[in-house]
């Protein structure tokens, strides 16, 4: 198995990603909300805001979104080229340069929590 983390600053392509997990029978994700790396630098330091980060981290257009989503979720490993052509086939109509990233790990075991952890 194999957890897909899809990071993605477009939400707008959310639901169409969610929809084509159900047609792959992909029954379950999380989707947690996320904030980058410059962002959260950005917020909290005056230089880095002096230094036009905008520019230093490739965020060429000003009305790119601050926060982002992760989503998780497990896959069988031969799923994993194909789900990944698909978010990329859904994602092809945004002409901007930078809308989020993928990547995947292994998965050894999935516990279930529940009262008494029958």
């Amino acid at each position: 198995m194999k957890a897909l983390y899809i990071v993605i600053r477009e939400t707008q392509y959310i639901q169409a990603i969610l929809e084509m997990f159900l047609q792959k029978n992909i029954k379950g994700a999380t989707i947690l909300e996320s904030e980058g790396m410059a962002s959260a630098i950005t917020r909290k330091s005056d230089l880095f805001a002096a230094m036009h980060h905008n520019t230093f981290y490739g965020q060429s257009d000003p009305e790119d979104k601050k926060h982002s989503k992760t989503i998780i979720t497990v896959m069988k490993d031969d799923q994993v080229a194909e789900v990944v052509t698909e978010v990329r086939r859904i994602l092809q109509p945004c002409n901007k340069r930078a809308i989020g990233f993928m990547f995947s790990m292994p998965v050894d075991d999935i516990y279930l929590i529940k009262p008494n952890n029958e």
